[in-house]
This record gives structure tokens, sequence and C-alpha cells, in this order.
């Protein structure tokens, strides 16, 4: 071959792979154009157009695992939080979220948000024949959802550990989709628990649940106490409400058991949680709560997740007592008598390497959407060690230590920094 030859064939190959480049270019420019602004349509809640706007991507050629996983999550949300707005069939759009997400995994295996998704959606589907109270598609969207990863085993331990944390025949308030799955697979497919009552607080706003909580769905959902009407219920509103006290009566084997005044009662502050312009509101949410504290009449023992955040406690935080992976709710002010925190039941759950033997699945099992849910064990092995920093107990602060390093490390999450934390705690016993 002549060097002008060559340099022809060379010229000719920079040309054409400088086309793909400029086109492979253009092909990640465009399809990004439609992902953010499916994103920015998203941010603004109007779930639909979110959708469509992947859709034409897909019908464009523009198909990678992302575009899937987007389109099954914004399906997800305009199913569910745009109802009012969306007619078609149920089932149908949730077949939808279901192919988009495997889609997604089949272009990508390591794409590992999908998973979420598909642990949602069947949670979702679950609590779609709960609704409709059909106990078999109940039992088996369950069961689908952990077959097909939608429930990783971690995400499964962390359940456990939150309904080993609460006591026998217990009610627990719980966060959101992760741990209320988690509880539920465990005790519909599992058989694990069932004295206890596990409760989403995102669903004490809807009339059929509470219907549900009401009257019991056995042998899946032991029945709660609940003192409203089934009208009462079905008439659920925002309720005109200022800052009133509410009193609970304390029964006299707790004014034994933590050595209280006869007669005595929880005084509790009961806050409105909604505001207009001209008044105060409890939401029909905070007035279930408060509407089952009240009437449980101390029967029995309320828990709340770690997962169940402040703004949804109602008030009730100077009650509540660390407990394991859970707050128990405590008839006195925990901090005024020194007990905000159970240190032999936290130390029996979260020093236990029983109890989390699934966890360093995450490495290979990581969701990363969800998965920080889990430095809840972190926090609640700081809560332990500032209790025994506090009784001066340096040998037991440096048990969490070597635990951690031993059955808590992970390249998932952030374990250096509570590491670091507690390594501080240890210096102050030296200075």
């Amino acid at each position: 071959m002549s060097i002008r030859s060559f340099r022809y064939n060379l010229f000719s190959v920079i040309i054409i792979f400088s086309v793909i480049i400029m086109h492979l270019s253009s092909f990640a420019t465009e399809i990004d154009d439609f992902k953010n602004r499916a994103i920015e349509a998203f941010k603004k809640e109007d779930y639909k157009k979110a959708v469509d706007i992947l859709k034409v991507a897909v019908e464009n050629g523009f198909e990678d695992a992302e575009t899937y996983y987007y389109l099954g999550y914004f399906t997800h949300y305009m199913l569910y939080d745009s109802k009012p707005l969306i007619k078609e069939n149920h089932i149908e759009y949730s077949d939808n979220v279901i192919e988009y997400l495997e889609k997604a995994l089949s272009l990508d295996p390591n794409f590992r948000n999908a998973y979420s998704f598909i642990g949602i959606e069947y949670g979702a589907r679950a609590m779609f024949a709960l609704y409709q109270e059909n106990k078999n598609e109940y039992i088996e969207f369950y069961k689908n959802g952990f077959e097909k990863g939608g429930f990783p085993d971690w995400q499964i331990e962390f359940g456990r550990n939150i309904l080993k944390s609460c006591e026998t025949n217990a009610i627990v308030f719980l966060g959101g989709d992760f741990d209320y799955n988690a509880v539920r697979f465990l005790q519909t497919i599992e058989n694990y628990r069932t004295d206890v009552t596990a409760i989403p607080i995102g669903h004490l706003d809807r009339p059929w649940f509470i219907k549900i909580l009401k009257k019991g769905f056995d042998p899946l959902i032991r029945e709660i106490p609940i003192s409203l009407s089934i009208y009462d219920i079905e008439d659920m509103r925002n309720y005109k409400w200022d800052t009133l006290q509410i009193e609970i009566p304390v029964n006299k084997t707790l004014i034994e058991k933590y050595g209280l005044e006869n007669g005595y009662s929880l005084k509790w502050k009961l806050e409105p949680d909604l505001k207009s312009e001209r008044r105060t509101y409890l939401s029909p949410r905070r007035a279930i709560l408060a509407d089952i504290v009240l009437t449980n009449k101390w029967e029995r023992p309320i828990h709340f997740s770690y997962t169940c955040l402040p703004k949804f406690r109602a008030g009730l935080d100077d009650f509540l007592q660390v407990y394991g992976m859970t707050y128990k709710l405590l008839p006195f002010d925990t901090k005024e008598k020194n007990e905000n925190i159970n240190s032999e039941v936290v130390s029996d759950i979260m020093l236990n390497e029983n109890n989390f033997v699934n966890f360093k699945t995450l490495e290979n099992k990581d969701i990363p959407r969800a998965s920080y849910v889990l430095i809840n064990y972190y926090q609640a092995l700081i809560q332990l060690a500032i209790f025994y920093q506090a009784n001066n107990q340096k040998e037991k602060l440096n048990e969490i230590i070597i635990f951690i390093r031993k059955h808590l490390t992970t390249s998932k999450l952030n374990y250096e920094l509570y590491l670091d934390y507690l390594n501080e705690l240890k210096e102050a016993f030296n200075e």
C-alpha cells in the first residue's frame, strides 16, 4: 500500500469514527434532554406529562435502563398520586410499572434502583388486594415481590429487627413502604410476629384502611382499638383544632411498674398540624393516631419505628423511649425520669450478630434509593453509646465500636462517620 493510500484510508477511518462519536454525542444529548424535561415535570408533580415525555423518547429509539426505570418510577406516581385525574384500569397501569422496571433490568442487570420500585409496586398491589379484602391475592403479591427481588434479604432483616423491638401484642407505626413491606412480608409469608399490628403512618387518612384496622383482617391483620364509628371514619376530614392538652389516665399496673402517683394521667399537648389563613386544623392522619392512643388505654404497647419521623408522631416525642429499633410510648416524660433509653433491650437487639447475618448482602444487592435507611442501625448504636458514656461504661462503648467494625461495615453506607463519633465519645473518657 502506498503512503498516499494509507493516508487516505486513515483519514477515512478518522472521519467515520468522528461521525460515530458525533452521533453518539448527539444521541446522549437528546436522551438527556428527554430525561431532564421528564424529571422537571415530575418535580412539578405533573406525573402524566413526565410519563408522556419518556414514552416519546422510547418511540424515537432512545432506550436505555435509566429511561425505563424513570418510566416505571413516574408511572407508579401517576397511578397512585394522580388518582383523581387517572380513570384507567388500575391493574393495567400497575402491569406497566412492572414491565418498565423489568425492561430496565434486562438492559442493565446492575441497575439496582429498579428493584426498589418493583418492591413498592407489589406492596401497593397487596394494599389494593387488602382494600378488596382478597386474602389470596394479598399473599400472592408479597410472594411475587420477594421472588422478583423487590424485597432483598437485608430489607427483610431490617423488618425483622423492628418486630423484635416490639413488645408482645404491640401496635407499631411505620414510616413508609420500605419498613412496612418488610414487616408485612414477614407476617404474611413467614407468619412471624403476627401478634403485632403494623400501621404505615401514611395510610391513616384513608377511610377504607381505618375500617380494616377497626375490624381486623383475620388472620393477616389484628384489629386495633378505634372509637370512631364507621360513619365517622367515612366522614374523615380536616378538623378545626387549637392546641389542647389531652389527659390519658394510666392504669394501676403501669402506675405500680413505674412508681407513679395514684390517679396519675399522661398530659399530652396535641397540636394542630395544618393551617389556613384563618385557622388551624387537625389532619385526619393525626386525628386517627390520637384516637388510637386514647382508645387503647394502655392495653397494648405502642411503638414507632425510627422511620416514622417526628412530624408524624403528634408531639409524643417526650414520652418515647429508645427500644431497640423502635421508640416505645411510656406514660411519662422519659427524659425527666432519665428513662429515654432501655439500654438492656437495645443492647440485646443491636449487639447480637444473629440479627445482622444478611447485612453484608448489601454489597451485591444494594438498592441505593432505599438502603440508606439502614443507617438507623448506627443511630440506635449511637444512642446506646451516649448512654454508656453518661454512665461511665467505657468497656461497653468499646464493644459497640468492635461490633460495628466486625458486623456492620459496608462500602454502601458511610459507617465511618458514626465510628468517628463513637471514637470521640471514647476519647472523652481520657480527658
